[in-house]
């Protein structure tokens, strides 16, 4: 110390001291400035609240609202924050109020309202595809392709014997592709999910691929790549501020997500174009051909808004004499609910949702996990119990008013059906045809990544074939 005071003047020590008084007071100076702005914020939040009738909640922080005391289980934290603030409550994240819905009677009641089958404008999936009807704010466009969709479904044989016999097909291949490894531990998702794939490639391109086929790989790939795009997208939504910054593409893995979907749109254009050289409207081989169909006629009708056991497989229909294994499905999607969060609804015009006020431009959340975890509806909801479905005598199956497998009111997944017969049919196959134990030394776990879906972990099985 005595060395550096001999090398300082006093009066460069005398100036050093200034500087830092001067910048301690800065920083005090703007330390009272966050926590007056921090507080302002608090009281104009709370005088909102107090004049409205609008669902209560957290507070949150200026600027970025309540994101930094969620984890990356959203569901559950939002079921503590349902525990204090009741089954319809508001939760901000960034710069947006999103209400979240609880409990089987409230979601219900919010999903049959017209005002409330909206989509948010700003969707990211309408940036990266614009003409996707599914994703639209507008109602119109989107009953008129989902009712297409429902119904050219119908025409190729869902709920008949001709999609069943295709998926029957391919449950074949899956099962000696499983018979070959020979029992050794394997990752299912493996296998299992070009299978699956493959059951919408022959609904819509008419054909299956080969698992090892480069195309169905790249497919796949973009496909996933997709998923884990859109499960990053909520900063956009959150904070609309973002797109203004620049590079804020990179950094958001934007332009690794339209390339993806580039992809995707390409592999499309191909199979269209191959359609479109073999279509007869005579004979619908697939969805494209009854989409390219359709958008004939509609150009026709309206020029001016149109532009270019052991001894046999299972079948669908023993799905009736099984009750039990039918109450294993619905207990499987209520126990551990694919899509814990349901898409986020936009309010079109004001309304009401269990007494409470939700203007117009509104998002709305339902947390489909609570409602299947909720222990007023569901008896012991944390435990595997597939007899809740099931009448007293176990020889028929009680649908729940509670159950939510695929949404509730007009924006329910309109592809219901085609999941019944693929879960049934590869759920039956399996179990007819090998035993599926665990490798030595290793347990079961539910470990999972919430993106759009609950993903559980990888993990390895046996397929042990039965004699």
């Amino acid at each position: 110390m005595e060395y550096l005071n001999k090398l300082v003047s006093p009066n460069v020590r005398s100036g050093i001291q200034k500087m830092v008084l001067e910048l301690s007071l800065f920083q005090y100076q703007i330390l009272v400035g966050i926590c007056a702005f921090f507080v302002a914020y608090l009281i104009g939040n709370l005088i909102n609240r107090l004049r409205s009738n609008f669902p209560p909640g957290p507070i949150g922080l200026p600027i970025v609202g309540y994101l930094p005391f969620l984890s990356k289980n959203i569901h559950l934290d939002l079921i503590e924050l349902g525990k204090k603030y009741g089954d319809i409550f508001s939760v901000r994240l960034g710069s947006e109020n999103i209400v979240i819905l609880h409990g089987a009677d409230i979601i219900r009641e919010a999903l049959a309202k017209p005002e409330l089958l909206g989509r948010h404008p700003d969707n990211p999936i309408k940036a990266l595809n614009p003409f996707s009807a599914f994703f639209v704010r507008d109602v119109h466009v989107w009953k008129e392709q989902r009712r297409f969709v429902v119904q050219t479904m119908r025409d190729l044989g869902l709920g008949r014997t001709k999609i069943e016999e295709d998926v029957l097909d391919e449950i074949n291949h899956f099962l000696e592709v499983l018979k070959n490894k020979n029992g050794q531990p394997i990752d299912v998702k493996d296998p299992l999910s070009p299978s699956m794939s493959n059951n919408i490639c022959a609904l819509v391109f008419g054909k299956r691929y080969e698992y090892d086929d480069p195309d169905r790989k790249l497919l796949d790939k973009n496909l996933d790549e997709g998923n884990e795009f859109l499960s990053q997208t909520s900063a956009s939504l959150f904070f609309p501020w973002i797109r203004f910054i620049p590079f804020h593409n990179k950094f958001l893995h934007i332009e690794k997500a339209k390339a993806a979907f580039d992809n995707i749109r390409n592999f499309f254009r191909q199979e269209i174009q191959k359609h479109i050289k073999s279509l007869d409207s005579r004979n619908i081989r697939d969805f494209i051909d009854g989409y390219l169909v359709e958008m004939k006629t509609q150009q026709e009708k309206n020029p001016n808004t149109t532009f270019n056991g052991t001894e046999r497989n299972p079948e669908f229909l023993d799905l009736k004499s099984m009750p039990y294994t039918h109450a294993v499905l619905l207990e499987q999607m209520r126990w551990k609910t694919i899509v814990p969060l349901n898409l986020i609804h936009y309010s079109l015009a004001d309304t009401k949702v269990g007494g409470y006020d939700i203007p117009k431009d509104t998002m709305v959340m339902a947390n489909f996990w609570q409602a299947h975890n909720d222990p007023r509806y569901w008896d012991e909801p944390e435990k595997f119990k597939p007899e809740r479905f099931l009448s007293k005598d176990g020889r028929s199956v009680v649908q729940s008013k509670y159950f939510m497998g695929f949404s509730l009111g007009k924006r329910v997944c309109p592809g219901e059906s085609m999941a019944y017969l693929e879960m049934f049919l590869y759920f039956t196959s399996l179990l007819q045809k090998f035993d599926i134990v665990f490798p030595p030394g290793t347990k079961p776990t539910f470990d999972a990544k919430l993106t759009i879906t609950y993903r559980l972990d990888p993990f390895k099985v046996q397929f042990i074939p039965k004699h």
